[in-house]
């Protein structure tokens, strides 16, 4: 065997490979500040340039790092720092430098924009566990706008990678928003993509992938007529009922079945909008079939004096709360109420679905007390 041959033959195609990713490479960097493979040997980083607006990278499906400001009311800001893996707040690795390890799953109430980097709600989580000297890290995978059928993929394809002791899931109002007006997915269809766990690999980390599908994505979207997306809340949202009596439960059983096939235990967090505390109380003690019935009348029998869009969120967010009390003799699984505790002032709230740091401490200490009670049984 010619073994200068081989040498030589494979230096003549590694030494173009290197060459085109280094290119790919340098416009990726220069366009999006992201980095692969090649160019985090040489310790590159974005720059800290404070942006007003959510960069969302579509290909790897989460936010450009980077330090953001939020506006609140009373032109009031909030800055936070997404890190290099797109997730909300400090870096953090792969392996598990910690001995327990928490991810947070949610929309943008987990990833807390209202509040800064050290006072969302996973970040006074970790805090607490360490204030007792548990070794828990706690990392925020919320993002903003995003339901539960996301929540499901980025746990089935990266989640999972980060070896987790406990997932914690705060989401009922974006699933409403979005994945109630989607198609069903069965439960057999989740075995699907696994090709989609390879193709995000290959777009975070190969830049010449990543910027062929770029310009393959642009070549398609020039051939595509834009058309108006119809309002999920008008007179048809009762076409989608069967998202409340049964999708919902079984998107949830999926991400706890998952979990339990890699002893990781799922804390379900019954999620509080601000919208008249007494009625929401009053709901929380009728059942899943008395709130689908009071859904599928609700245009013509709001509840009480409040009007249909109230009513609407009220009712719904009840109801998928509800699901969650199916799982009670689950062993893998502990549920957290913090709702009471969350109603029984408006300061716990930016707006009827946001909270402020101190909201935000009652759902980590809801948490924590669950958490530490399992600990230590």
């Amino acid at each position: 065997m010619n073994y200068k041959n081989i040498t030589f033959n494979f230096i003549l195609i590694i030494i173009p490979i290197l060459i085109i990713e280094f290119f790919s490479s340098s416009v990726i960097y220069y366009k999006e500040k992201k980095i692969g493979i090649l160019f985090s040997l040489f310790n590159l980083e974005k720059s800290q340039q404070i942006d007003y607006k959510i960069n969302w990278d579509k290909l790897s499906n989460k936010i450009v790092p980077g330090v953001y400001q939020h506006k609140l009311k009373g032109d009031r800001f909030i800055e936070y720092t997404i890190n290099s893996k797109g997730f909300r707040g400090k870096e953090f690795h792969l392996e598990k430098k910690t001995k327990l390890r928490i991810i947070s799953f949610g929309g943008s109430t987990t990833m807390g924009m209202e509040s800064p980097d050290n006072l969302t709600y996973p970040a006074q989580l970790e805090k607490m566990f360490k204030d007792i000297n548990i070794d828990m890290e706690v990392l925020n995978f919320g993002f903003g706008s995003k339901s539960l059928n996301f929540i499901r993929e980025l746990f089935f394809f990266e989640g999972v990678n980060y070896e987790p002791d406990f997932i914690t899931i705060y989401s009922a109002r974006n699933p409403i928003m979005y994945d109630s007006i989607g198609t069903k997915i069965k439960a057999e269809e989740v075995k699907f993509l696994q090709i989609k766990k390879i193709n995000l690999y290959l777009i975070n980390n190969i830049m010449t992938f990543r910027l062929m599908f770029k310009i393959y994505r642009k070549i398609l979207s020039a051939n595509i007529d834009t058309k108006k997306i119809i309002s999920p809340f008008n007179e048809k949202i009762e076409h989608n009922i069967y998202y409340f009596t049964d999708q919902y439960f079984d998107t949830i059983k999926q991400i706890v079945n998952v979990a339990n096939k890699k002893k990781i235990k799922v804390v379900l967090i019954k999620q509080a909008i601000y919208v008249e505390p007494e009625i929401q109380r009053e709901i929380q003690n009728k059942s899943i079939n008395e709130l689908i019935s009071s859904l599928q009348n609700l245009r013509e029998n709001p509840l009480r004096s409040l009007d249909y869009n109230d009513s609407f969120w009220i009712v719904t967010i009840s109801i998928l709360n509800k699901h969650f009390d199916k799982f009670k003799n689950y062993e893998n699984v502990l549920i957290v109420d913090p709702i009471d505790k969350l109603i029984s002032s408006k300061e716990n709230f930016e707006d009827y679905m946001h909270l402020t740091p101190k909201g935000n401490a009652i759902i980590a200490d809801s948490i924590f007390q669950k958490i530490k009670k399992n600990l230590y049984k």
